[in-house]
């Protein structure tokens, strides 16, 4: 937990994130088939959160123990976690394994960076090749998205740059948790 430095210090006159790491080891120590845990990065310096994340991950995956982790936090959940429920006012949402939850509910993107700006035209033009799977456009991103009989990559690029577009990078982008969670809101408040 890199605490070795923090022996002899009065408890009370350790910081937030020395504090919390010091009751992560302290609940390690005891060797539980279950190690449950909230906010375990919170306060913590990033050097620090990584080191926890290191800690967690070893200990569900080498020791074959159970992490149950609370957070608000949804991208650190995201790289602690394989299996994943979204509570809201108290009731599950979603349940299951994360790379399942987001084939099942998550929409993955291609998302093609360019040099500048997007011309009208050429978002006219975007629009009329429903193929292409245009999503939306966020400053000089391009939003497409990925579907299994949906354009390649290389499709829109090509189109693109037929088009004169100049393009910086080009790749897909995985629904996150923070996507699913949002999703799964917008249900709820649906009338």
């Amino acid at each position: 937990m890199g605490i070795e430095d923090l022996a002899g210090r009065v408890p009370h006159h350790l910081s937030g994130g020395e504090k919390k790491r010091v009751a992560i080891a302290g609940a390690i120590a005891m060797e539980p088939e279950v190690l449950v845990l909230d906010e375990p990065t919170a306060g913590v310096d990033p050097t620090g959160q990584i080191e926890i994340r290191k800690i967690l991950l070893n200990i569900a995956r080498t020791e074959k123990k159970t992490v149950l982790l609370s957070s608000h936090n949804l991208d650190e959940v995201q790289r602690i976690c394989n299996r994943v429920a979204l509570i809201d006012r108290g009731e599950i949402k979603l349940y299951g394994e994360l790379e399942e939850l987001r084939q099942k509910m998550g929409r993955s993107y291609i998302v093609i960076e360019t040099s500048g700006t997007v011309t009208d035209s050429v978002l006219d033009d975007l629009g009329k090749q429903t193929w292409l799977g245009f999503h939306e456009i966020k400053g000089t991103s391009l939003f497409f998205e990925s579907r299994e009989e949906g354009a390649e990559v290389s499709d829109i690029v090509t189109f693109l740059s037929g088009h004169g577009v100049k393009i910086e990078q080009a790749g897909r982008q995985e629904a996150s948790l923070e996507d699913l969670y949002s999703s799964i809101l917008k249900e709820v408040d649906k009338p």
